[in-house]
């Protein structure tokens, strides 16, 4: 088991910038930047940041409820969510390693904390920016989580 990160502290004092720095240190597999196409790495940026600010891991259950507060605590919606998901040859080629049975059993196991995501997500004052999150890189993410009403699981 890996030891929580500062960002996952729900009142950590690093900018939204330092907190992704240290996602990415943290995880220096994941894709992004010259990597990918441009659609692609805006998806995956907006979805790394997504991570930070919710408080997540990268592990397969971090990644169900990732999805799971994006759709319900960001602008996003889910056809614009699932149109960057298609376009993007980089997740369909994750979502085939993971592969079907795998996505449906972790969705399973996660479904007590999905519901609380759903509660999380009722109560914010406002839905977290897809686009637009730029404008928060230099803000702590203690004072993002309290505007935006987020508390991290």
């Amino acid at each position: 088991m890996r030891t929580r990160l500062l960002y996952q502290a729900q009142d950590c004092p690093l900018s939204l910038r330092e907190a992704l720095a240290e996602y990415y240190q943290a995880h220096p597999g994941l894709l992004y930047g010259d990597e990918l196409e441009p659609e692609s790495a805006q998806f995956f940026r907006a979805h790394d940041v997504c991570h930070v600010v919710f408080g997540l891991e990268t592990n397969l259950e971090d990644e169900a409820l990732a999805d799971f507060w994006t759709l319900m605590g960001s602008d996003v919606g889910l056809s614009r969510y699932v149109g960057y998901l298609g376009e993007s040859k980089e997740a369909m080629q994750i979502f085939k390693q993971i592969g079907l049975w795998r996505t449906l059993l972790t969705t399973l196991r996660v479904i007590s904390k999905v519901a609380l995501v759903f509660a999380h997500t009722r109560k914010m004052k406002k839905k977290w920016p897809w686009t637009g999150y730029e404008n928060y890189m230099g803000v702590p993410l203690n004072r993002i989580r309290s505007e935006f009403g987020i508390v991290v699981l």
